[in-house]
């Protein structure tokens, strides 16, 4: 009885996944068809970008990177938590060598090398979740500001937005706390009880006022990047327009159950940069270089990052 229970979501889960690995496959299929684009043109495209953009986008992700750090540490700082910066700094960036995963999940591995420095895995994990809920209400929220553009979806776009602000609402309340008090049993009730308790003290009062703005400015500086590219490319597009279409990229990617977004996400920023009048070849180069590069640095960093705490270890 138990093993059914358990092998249905499972199941589920599997069956999500696969569905989402085709429809990519069929969007990249449509876009080759559709427009079709060599991929020696393309990689030329992007070799002759000049150093003054790369260095734009390397300075945009650094400031992404340094954003959503400054958040980690007023979670850390606001459970009462003092580890010291530089030590902090390079647990942090640790995480992003796990960043491909479904959720990003892997990057709970700082809770490994927090433990010993007093942060117990009780408040780690319900920073890392805070953050990821943060991003969820932020991106969303970045995303509304194609509506204007987008009229025939509007009602779906407001729906979607109202669902992120409720699934962050519903975490600053005490009611998953309450529920995890009553349900939960021993050990594992507490500690959900707790963790629950702690999101929801970081998500209110002047930690959210603190933490929203850093998410804001973190996912902005990468719609930028996207912003940066297209018009050294020559397309007038508006910066609010090419962050809109960067989050709503987003939101396809986590939508599609891939870990990362990975090709969901860029299939969607080409289809919705065409909805621009954008060019395939300036499209794929756009989404590429605005995904391509941070993901890159964040796991380059990270992996290094990662090497170093386990030599340490």
């Amino acid at each position: 009885m138990n093993t059914q229970k358990a092998s249905a979501p499972s199941a589920a889960s599997g069956w999500l996944r696969g569905l989402s690995v085709l429809l990519v496959l069929a969007l990249v299929t449509y876009l080759v068809l559709a427009k079709p684009v060599a991929l020696g043109d393309l990689v030329q495209q992007i070799q002759a970008l000049p150093m003054v953009l790369w260095a734009q986008l390397l300075g945009l992700t650094l400031v992404s990177y340094a954003a959503r750090f400054l958040r980690w540490h007023s979670f850390l700082h606001a459970l009462g938590h003092r580890v010291p910066w530089g030590r902090q700094l390079h647990i942090y960036l640790a995480g992003f060598a796990m960043a491909v995963t479904p959720g990003k999940a892997g990057e709970t591995v700082r809770s490994l090398y927090l433990k010993p420095l007093g942060v117990g895995y009780v408040h780690s994990v319900a920073a890392f979740l805070s953050e990821r809920l943060l991003d969820l209400l932020t991106v969303g929220l970045l995303a509304t500001l194609a509506i204007g553009w987008l009229p025939d979806h509007r009602t779906g776009a407001w729906l979607a937005v109202a669902g992120c602000v409720a699934v962050v609402w519903v975490f600053r309340t005490h009611g998953l706390e309450w529920l995890a008090r009553r349900l939960g049993a021993g050990a594992l009730g507490r500690h959900t009880s707790d963790g629950l308790a702690a999101i929801s003290h970081l998500l209110s009062g002047q930690r959210l006022g603190l933490a929203l703005p850093l998410s804001a400015l973190a996912w902005a500086a990468q719609g930028m990047a996207m912003y940066a590219v297209l018009s050294m490319l020559g397309h007038d597009i508006a910066a609010a327009d090419a962050v809109a279409i960067f989050a709503l990229g987003l939101l396809a990617g986590v939508a599609s159950f891939i870990p990362g977004g990975v090709g969901a996400t860029e299939t969607a920023m080409v289809l919705l940069l065409h909805a621009q009048g954008v060019g395939t070849a300036d499209a794929l180069t756009a989404a590429l270089l605005s995904r391509t590069l941070p993901l890159a640095v964040g796991l380059t960093v990270g992996v290094v990052a990662l090497s170093g705490l386990a030599w340490k270890r």
